[in-house]
Parts: structure tokens; C-alpha cells; sequence
């Protein structure tokens, strides 16, 4: 028995050596390959954070860009011109349309405003819950003292002020709660060059937060920094705006080794105890004339992996690695298997890396421009998807080719070309009235840029970013269509209503005929916004507008006041007794249930007549008397109508006439 003590005590001792040499064998083999994958991990992770934070500095720097072309067409337009040479009531009006239009289709501004030479404003909508709102007159402020206003003034033709980013400033205080945003101004002049005022549009800063928000994810900490390191968006809202009161920056404050090492290169990654920070620098202002300086104007776009969430060597902290030590039997197995793995994570990382290069490539090529790389010779050398779907030709077509052969016209040969020009002056070239020929010949007026371009080997040539720019002449008549056409209905307002209704009046005077002006306003219409809801409201509006269209002629003009309140004008009726048909028509009509998702809506309608014809006719009397006469019909007990001639007859010799349906 001693004997066979003895063997399998050496059995033991044996295996317990070759156990321990095995695992200690192994524990070096998991412990490389461990601090290998977390090496390919770590760089697959930076390579693929430094991708996200590129793109999110992109979309930012493309947000105002297009923020300053907006403001550089509003301020160019015909209403705008129109008021800074006038400034009467009808062309304030009509830039208070402008300016509706802007706000209402792009929700990421929060106000415009027209100010004089001497900072008040004249004319100023804010876009709040839904709508666009005009201030009225007795509201209006004057900003001399904002230093957005005098900075705007100071700017030359062309250039695009823009303010540091900030919390709103109402009446001398920061409005409660806060509301950041960024300012966007531009001068205007007159005919002699001189500047009479500024155009200021506000930019809601939570467009831009929403935009690097989703860009960076949800994955890491994401932090936005200004110049001084001040905290434009952080995880913890507590942490942010603090400069704008004086307070230290808790980014700096937390991590200042991380701060002044980010602070000594544009892009990159800093490792510190703290974690790994991947950043990148945005500078918005490059290109737009700022009178700040663009290279002081920078933010910090950053991306915050803390040392927990990076990958580690600890060999007990994932199970399947306990279970190696455990199966050491099956080690080639597994570790083919791990090998694997790490292989199939990788591959994972790059496709997402790619998908993420290509999601950033639909988005530049919907919202960037159309860019073309020439050699110093003129011969087309690179464009990209924006400019081929612009100009019609693939980049097989025109790449190699002389790009005055193919799509630049102008006069005179290559050596006048201000394009080609700028390699020689070294300076950006700027212009409007540049035109491109598209691939079916034909020619489209475009807005480009044209910069000198030099590579690595000395080669030279050009680089040019363009816009079409008949899609801005296309939005331009779009903008002047809806100056003459209520937003809800479609029907026509009163500046449409005023030209048609001056006509009439001429015509009246001429021919010696009956002209008749009705004026409409909807009863009980207050119930169904309190019970039913202004969606529903809006709705029942739309339905009377073509009610009311189906119940006159073709000739005849149906106009929507505001509110519930319309017009129908009828420039010819034979007699007074013409108007009563319309308007007994049209009680009829409008007493029908409107039915909607939201449930059914009953109103009625009072209707104050105006007949009239020959000399001493004029708008406003005709107005005026329509307006009196649908009083009298509302007081007369409403879902009525009352008519009468004009001028207004005295009380014996009225021929005032009223029905109750």
C-alpha cells in the first residue's frame, strides 16, 4: 500500500506541476491575447468616435451656413427692399408676410426682426407654439445698447454677423427660463449705399442641441464647449451656462489635464486618469464674413469614454473567460473560437464605421452643396453626388474634361475667368450671377464659391462649391404668391381683396352698374374652438371657405379676413335683390353640420350687404359700410343677414333691408 501511496502521490505531484505549468502557460497566452483585443478595441473605438465627432462638427458649421444664405435672401428680397426705402403701413405688412413665411417653415428660428438705423424695431414676429406671432407696435423695443445690433451695423455689404452663442435678453434681463439661441444680423442699405438698419434672425439653440445630440449619440458622455471652455451641452443640465453667470466650468473644473491638452490641436484624442476624450474643433463662423475673428470662435465637439467603459485585461471580469480556466482541455478550441469572436467584433466595428461614413455622405449630399475640383489647367479632376445630380452629368462624363468645355459658361476665354482667377490672387471668389450648363444644354443660374486649392505635391488648382440657385428664385415666387393668399384657406386676403375690389369700383364708375360687398362673420365659431379644439377650428374654416366659393359665381371673389370673418365681393349685380339671393345661399350653407374627426360643429353666419355704383365709391367706405351692416345683423338677433346702399342713407330714407333664416 505504501508503494501505491507513494505513485499516486507522484501522480498527483506530477499532475499538480503539469496543472500548474498549464495554467500559468495559459494565463499568459489569455492574458496577451486580452491586452491585444483591448489594443484593437481601444483603436477601432477611436477611430470610430473621431468619425462621429467629425460629422457632428459638420452638420453644425452646415446649420449656419444655411442660417446666413436664408438671411442673406430675406434681406434681398422685394418686400424687404420695398419697406427699408418706404416703411409704410402696406409694404410693413407685406414684410410681416415675408417674414411669417421664414419662421412657419423653418421651426429652427425663433424671431426676425427689421430695426432702423437707430436700433428700434419697426417690425419683429416671434414663432411660439406653433404659429408665428407679430408684436404689436406699443411692444416693440429698442436694442441700440445690445451689442448684436451695433456689431450688425459695423458689417459691410454681404457679410453675416454672428453672435457669440447666448441666453436670450428681454427688456434688460435673461429671460426665465432660459432660452439660448444665436443671432444672425445683416445691414441693409439704401440706393446710395447707405445703411438704414439691420435684419436680425434668431436661431433657437435647442436646433442646434437637437442636431449634436442625436449626431453624438447616446453611447458616451457628450460634451459641446466654447472657447474658455465654457459648457454649451453636457449629460447634467446643471452643468451647463454657467459662464454666462460668472461660474467656473465644471468641464474644466473635472477635467482640466483633459482641457489644456484638447486646447493644443484642432482633432484627436487625449487619454488622461479620467478616461479617453475624443474631440474635434468647430469653427462656424469660417466663410461668413463675421466680424469675429474665426479662429478665436471655436467650439469643442467631445466625446468622454470614462476608464470603466474602455476595454480592460482583467482576466476574472468577463465569464467566458473563467470558463477557459475551467475547460482548459478544450484551450485550442477556445481559443480558436475567441480568436474568432474578435475577429467577427471587428469586422462589426469597420461596417459600422462604413455605414456611418455613408449615412454622413446622404446627408452632406442632401444638405451640402455641389463641389467641383479643377487642376490649374481647367481640366475637371473631381465631383461629387450633389453636383452630378445638378448639372445632369456622372462623374465618368466630366471628370478629364475642360469644365469650361462642359458646364461653365461665360464670356471671353479661359484667361478671363474669375474662377480659374483665384489661383493667381490666393483670395475666395464669391458670386451670384455665375451660370452652369447642364448636360441637356441648358443653363441654371447658380451661387458658388471658388477657392484656391494646393496639395501636398505642389499641384494647384480650384475648388468649387455651388448652389442652384433657381430653386431660390423658385421660393422667392412661392414667398410672393402667399403675400396675396391666406395660409389656411387658400383664399384670397385683404391685399389681394383691395386690388380686385379697386377694379370693381372702376368699373362700377364706368358702366354705371351695381357692385356688392358682403361681409361675413361666423356664429357661435368660439364654442367649437372651446369644446372641440383649434384643429378642429381650422378645419371648419376650410370647409366654409368652400362652402362660401360654391355658393357665388366664378367672377365673384370670396377673402378671408382673419379670424372667422370673410369677404365676398360680387362686381356685378343687376339689382340689390341679386345680393339677397347670395346671401340667403350662403345661411343656407353654412348652417349644414361640418363634420370632423373631432366631433360635428354647427354655425351660423351674419352678413352686413353693401350695394353700390357710380362716382363717391372708395374701398375703405365700402368696407366700412359691409362692416356696420353685419353689426346690425348681429344685433338683430345674427344667423341673419342686413343690407344697404351706399353712401348710407339717413334713418327716414333707409332702404335697409333684413332677413332672419
Amino acid at each position: 500500500m505504501s508503494g501505491i501511496g507513494k505513485q499516486e502521490q507522484g501522480y498527483v505531484k506530477s499532475a499538480l506541476i503539469t496543472g500548474l505549468l498549464c495554467v500559468a502557460a495559459f494565463t499568459a497566452i489569455v492574458y496577451g491575447v486580452l491586452r491585444y483585443q483591448a489594443g484593437e478595441q481601444l483603436a477601432d473605438i477611436k477611430i470610430a468616435e473621431q468619425a462621429k465627432v467629425r460629422l457632428t462638427s459638420g452638420l453644425l458649421t452646415q446649420i449656419f451656413d444655411y442660417a446666413a444664405n436664408d438671411l442673406r435672401v430675406i434681406s434681398k428680397m422685394p418686400a424687404t427692399e420695398a419697406f427699408n426705402r418706404s416703411r409704410t403701413e402696406v409694404e410693413k405688412d407685406g414684410l410681416k408676410q415675408v417674414f411669417r413665411v421664414l419662421l412657419e417653415q423653418k421651426a429652427i428660428y425663433s424671431q426676425i426682426r427689421f430695426l432702423d438705423g437707430e436700433g428700434a424695431e419697426l417690425v419683429r414676429l416671434d414663432y411660439l407654439f406653433g404659429r408665428s406671432l407679430v408684436t404689436p407696435e406699443d411692444q416693440l423695443q429698442s436694442k441700440s445698447t445690445r451689442y448684436y445690433f451695433a456689431n450688425t451695423m459695423s458689417m459691410s455689404e454681404g457679410d453675416v454677423y454672428v453672435s457669440p452663442l447666448d441666453l436670450n435678453v428681454e427688456n434688460g434681463k435673461v429671460d426665465a427660463p432660459y432660452l439660448p439661441m444665436v443671432r444672425f444680423g445683416v445691414p441693409v442699405f439704401d440706393d446710395s449705399g447707405q445703411k438704414q438698419g439691420a435684419v436680425i434672425l434668431n436661431m433657437l439653440w435647442q436646433s442646434l442641441l437637437d442636431t449634436f445630440k442625436q449626431s453624438m449619440g447616446e453611447t458616451y458622455p457628450a460634451y459641446l464647449l466654447n472657447s474658455d471652455g465654457g459648457v454649451l451641452s453636457a449629460p447634467d443640465k446643471n452643468n451647463e451656462w454657467g459662464f454666462m453667470f460668472g461660474l467656473p466650468s465644471a468641464f474644466k473644473r473635472e477635467h482640466p489635464q483633459a482641457w489644456q491638452l484638447m486646447l493644443q490641436s484642432g482633432s484627436g484624442n487625449v487619454e488622461t486618469p479620467d478616461g479617453l476624450f475624443v474631440f474635434e474643433t468647430v469653427r462656424p463662423l469660417e466663410g461668413l464674413g463675421s466680424t469675429a475673428d474665426s479662429e478665436d470662435y471655436f467650439w469643442k465637439a467631445v466625446s468622454f469614454l470614462p476608464h470603466s467603459t474602455l476595454p480592460t485585461t482583467a482576466i476574472f471580469v468577463n465569464p467566458w473567460v473563467v470558463g477557459l480556466y475551467l475547460a482548459g482541455v478544450v484551450l485550442l478550441l477556445v481559443a480558436v473560437f475567441y480568436f474568432q469572436f474578435s475577429r467577427h467584433k471587428r469586422r462589426e466595428l469597420r461596417r459600422e464605421n462604413t455605414q456611418q461614413a455613408r449615412r454622413f455622405w446622404k446627408i452632406s449630399s442632401v444638405l451640402g452643396d455641389g463641389l467641383i475640383v479643377m487642376d490649374s489647367e481647367g481640366v475637371v479632376t473631381y465631383i461629387n453626388p450633389e453636383a452630378e445630380r445638378i448639372l445632369g452629368w456622372s462623374s465618368e462624363e466630366i471628370v478629364a474634361r475642360q469644365g469650361h468645355d462642359v458646364f461653365h459658361v461665360h464670356e471671353g476665354d479661359e484667361s478671363s475667368c474669375s474662377i480659374l482667377n483665384v489661383m493667381n490672387t490666393r483670395e475666395l471668389y464669391r458670386s451670384k450671377d455665375e451660370e452652369f450648363r447642364r448636360k441637356d444644354n441648358a443653363t441654371i443660374p447658380v451661387i458658388l464659391n471658388a477657392a484656391p486649392l494646393t496639395s501636398d505635391t505642389g499641384e494647384e488648382g480650384v475648388v468649387i462649391s455651388f448652389q442652384d440657385f433657381s430653386e431660390i428664385k423658385e421660393y422667392q415666387e412661392k414667398i410672393h404668391t402667399l403675400a396675396y393668399q391666406d395660409i389656411l384657406t387658400g383664399l384670397p386676403n385683404r391685399r389681394a381683396l383691395d386690388d380686385r375690389l379697386s377694379l370693381a369700383i372702376a368699373l362700377s364708375r364706368r358702366h354705371s352698374r351695381y357692385l356688392g360687398l358682403m361681409f361675413l362673420d361666423l356664429d357661435h365659431f368660439k364654442e367649437v374652438n372651446d369644446t372641440l379644439g383649434h384643429d378642429a377650428g381650422d378645419s371648419l374654416l376650410k370647409e366654409i371657405a368652400t362652402r362660401l366659393q360654391h355658393c357665388v359665381r366664378e367672377t365673384d371673389t370670396v377673402a378671408r379676413m382673419g379670424g372667422d370673418e370673410f369677404i365676398i365681393l360680387l362686381p356685378e349685380v343687376s339689382a340689390p335683390e341679386n345680393a339677397i339671393t347670395v346671401a340667403e345661399k350662403i345661411i343656407k350653407a353654412v348652417a349644414e353640420p361640418v363634420y370632423m374627426p373631432e366631433g360635428v360643429a354647427r354655425v351660423g353666419v351674419s352678413i352686413g350687404i353693401v350695394v353700390a355704383r357710380g362716382a363717391g365709391v372708395t374701398n375703405e367706405g365700402l368696407m366700412q359700410s359691409a362692416d356696420a351692416a353685419m353689426y346690425e345683423a348681429k344685433r338683430a338677433g345674427k344667423n341673419r343677414f342686413f343690407i344697404s346702399e351706399h353712401p348710407l342713407l339717413d334713418d327716414e330714407n333707409d332702404s335697409g333691408n333684413h332677413g332672419d333664416y
